[in-house]
């Protein structure tokens, strides 16, 4: 504190006496125009002073204005710095012995660092400026090599090609983009190579054109040229490089290459489909400008598209049908997934051979179409079918839910009110257990309404059935009920396409059923019949009655009503099967399973695996208190609020309880948070949105310890923002034990 102190008078000394020292420091040199560098001067020092504060100034600005002056003078960034460095020692002889309770080597060394910022900046904004005057000029080089019809190449001084037309590349068999920074001399036989030193040393601007037969080797690919050769110089008259003009005089062997430049120049180029041309080797010959929009992130253009999409999808056991084209000259078309960084896309992929005039075929057209979007679509056309079949039913279950939860809310209701009337201490603990029991049971078929309610458009995923069983279902079982399940699970590819969570909350349900129902058997079986995975769960239980067969798949129709059952699990889980294009029927059990009641859930099979399901977390338990962790509580409903902050402080925490993002943002600036829960919807001015944005931007440290709670779930685009960012989500109502357990598991 007592050091900030100390600066802040030698930025109040610096504008107190803005203009003097200003006028002091043009007197003082006179290797510029006092008039029009003034505004230069009294800006850096402005900035000096917002320096010598310990806030950031604004020196970027200050270093584009000053190296546009000096550039328009005639003068160069050095002639920036060292009159600059000048008005920095001036300053610091100015301000010496003069600054009440400073010493001079405070002084001394505050003006140094705020001189060094702006150095600094002034580097970093002619190298930028240097790389986008470099950048720009081969842009523009590029832009004129392309625009000539004939085989042109620019090379650099060292003989390295920085840029090649489309007409020299096709004459050596590759693209444009693959030339970029090779050697010219490593593609040139012996005697061309000497040629080419001879043509690159030459630095006299006299020697403007030199002209000489070379012969150009690219694997098995040899050209006769004639090269024509121009030097080219920079403003100092040094030589910089050549530009390469190549009249071909022929290739070895018959390619029909005369057609193929018809087709690619005539035909091809005129097509705005992705479309690339190979040799009978794999090397590509053209590729039009529409494949760099289907190309995912780490595509070279160097192999070809289908190969590098056909080997990151079933790596080296299959080769690419392009290479099978040559074998048996047939067309081939498939459509394939490929699974990117960050999500997975759909491809159709077209290969169709050219046989040259001796009949084999040495080229092969590959069109590789995104697919994506259109499945996407389809996709959303299929949820919107299924969200209209369900809205059939909401008049059934709006009655339906009214009714269940009249019961247990009339509980609640009734032993809350005599509890705020007074009940006798031992009745007291009886109401609070009965209230408690009725609310969870509210939670429970609300949460099932919700899942009821949900879609989940473009969120599938594929993956091994086998292996979700394994990894998310079985995890998730007791040992007691393990014990009681016997696991029969296929050791084929049981590849589908699914939502991991959704399918794993299905087999949950129908296991759930066959537990509740069994005496001491249940048997699981996956198996795979022709294109389908069949997953069949039979119990040893009393079976289900003819008569309601069809009835236990209704939403809210459930036989154990009395003991607390709501009834959604097997709706919920034919919904998830008919959404993925299988089905859920009761069936007769067979061979050596248990005769009770059998359920039957069928998927269509994937074309072939897909990397599988990873394990989805466990609840953990609610620990002991943390009282040494403080936590920030953002939510809009008063109520709520204070029940949050009062069940977190019975756990140890200390909390800070507010009501809208405003006071939320005012808080995280005054204070350091352990974590912070956020309701979602917000009302005011900042949503739960914009309050994780603030923390994802000024306080990283933050942002893996943020927890959202919210009661829109239901709606897409609030679940697609929960997920992007990875952080726990509550769904209201929830249990206070819950909440600490995702709070301890955030913290430590």
């Amino acid at each position: 504190m007592k050091k900030k102190t100390l600066e802040n008078r030698l930025a109040d000394f610096v504008e107190q006496r803005l203009d003097l020292i200003t006028e002091h420091l043009l007197s003082y040199s006179k290797s510029a125009r006092p008039d029009e560098i003034r505004p230069l001067v009294r800006k850096w020092l402005t900035n000096q002073a917002i320096c010598y504060r310990g806030k950031l100034c604004r020196a970027t600005e200050w270093t584009a204005e000053t190296a546009d002056y000096f550039q328009k003078q005639g003068m160069g960034i050095e002639d920036a710095h060292s009159l600059f460095r000048e008005y920095r020692n001036e300053l610091i002889r100015y301000c010496l012995d003069k600054v009440d309770g400073l010493s001079d080597r405070e002084i001394y060394e505050s003006i140094i660092q705020a001189s060094d910022i702006h150095e600094t900046q002034m580097i970093e904004y002619c190298a930028r400026l240097i790389k986008e005057q470099e950048a720009a000029g081969r842009r523009k080089g590029g832009m004129i090599v392309e625009a000539v019809n004939y085989p042109l190449a620019l090379l650099n001084a060292q003989g390295f090609i920085e840029t090649a037309n489309r007409p020299f590349a096709r004459s050596l068999g590759v693209t444009p983009e693959s030339l970029v920074g090779q050697d010219m001399l490593a593609l040139c036989d012996s005697k061309t190579v000497n040629r080419m030193k001879t043509a690159l040393r030459h630095k006299a601007a006299s020697k403007q054109v030199k002209t000489f037969a070379a012969t150009l080797q690219n694997g098995k690919k040899k050209v006769d040229a004639h090269f024509t050769v121009q030097p080219l110089f920079d403003s100092s008259g040094l030589r910089s490089g050549m530009a390469l003009c190549m009249e071909t005089c022929g290739t070895a062997g018959n390619d029909n290459s005369g057609n193929m430049l018809y087709i690619e120049d005539t035909l091809l180029a005129a097509l705005p489909f992705p479309l690339q041309v190979l040799t009978e080797e794999g090397e590509i010959t053209y590729s039009s400008d529409a494949v760099k929009t289907v190309s995912p992130a780490g595509y070279n253009n160097i192999e070809p598209l289908c190969c590098f999409l056909y080997r990151s999808r079933y790596g080296d056991t299959q080769p690419c049908p392009c290479r099978k084209c040559v074998e048996t000259g047939q067309f081939h078309m498939e459509e394939f997934s490929y699974l990117g960084a960050e999500d997975t896309r759909w491809y159709m992929m077209l290969s169709l051979p050219l046989p040259g005039e001796n009949g084999q075929v040495n080229r092969i057209i590959s069109c590789v179409y995104d697919m994506t979007r259109r499945r996407q679509i389809q996709k959303q056309l299929e949820t919107e079918i299924i969200v209209q079949q369900r809205s059939s039913l909401m008049p059934q279950i709006a009655m339906t839910v009214a009714h269940q939860l009249r019961n247990p809310l009339s509980v609640v209701l009734g032993f809350a009110e005599m509890l705020a009337k007074g009940m006798p201490p031992n009745q007291a603990v009886e109401a609070v257990n009965r209230i408690l029991r009725n609310a969870i049971r509210c939670k429970d078929i609300v949460e099932e309404l919700l899942n009821f309610g949900k879609g989940m458009p473009f969120e599938r995923r594929i993956l091994d059935f086998s292996v979700l069983i394994s990894e998310s279902v079985r995890p998730l079982l007791t040992p007691s009920q393990n014990r009681i399940i016997e696991w029969r699970l296929t050791e084929k590819d049981a590849t589908v396409e699914c939502v991991p969570e959704q399918l794993t909350q299905a087999v949950l349900s129908l296991l759930d059923n066959a537990l509740r129902f069994a005496e001491s058997r249940v048997v699981c079986t996956l198996e795979v019949k022709g294109d389908t995975a069949r997953l069949r769960i039979a119990d040893d239980g009393p079976g289900i009655a003819a008569n309601i067969q069809e009835r236990v798949f209704e939403p809210f129709f459930t036989t154990r009503r009395d003991a607390g059952a709501i009834g959604l699990g097997l709706s919920l889980a034919r919904a998830v099967a008919n959404d993925y294009g299988g089905s859920l029927v009761i069936t007769p059990a067979t061979g050596n399973e248990p005769k009770g009641a059998c359920l039957s859930l069928q998927l269509p099979l994937m074309a072939s695996s897909a990397p599988t399901s990873k394990n989805r977390p466990q609840k953990k338990s609610a620990a002991a208190p943390l009282p040494s962790h403080r936590i920030l509580v953002v939510d809009d409903e008063a109520d709520l609020l204070d029940l949050l902050k009062t069940g977190l402080y019975l756990r140890g925490y200390r909390v800070d309880a507010v009501a809208s993002g405003v006071e939320a943002l005012e808080r995280l600036k005054q204070n350091s948070y352990d974590a912070v829960i956020i309701d979602f919807l917000l009302s005011g001015a900042l949503s739960g949105a914009d309050v994780y944005a603030h923390i994802k931007d000024n306080l990283p440290q933050l942002k893996d310890h943020a927890l959202f709670i919210t009661a829109d779930t239901m709606n897409y685009q609030t679940r697609l923002f929960l997920e992007t960012t990875g952080c726990p989500v509550l769904e209201k109502p929830f249990l206070m034990a819950d909440l600490a357990a995702e709070l301890q598991r955030m913290i430590l």
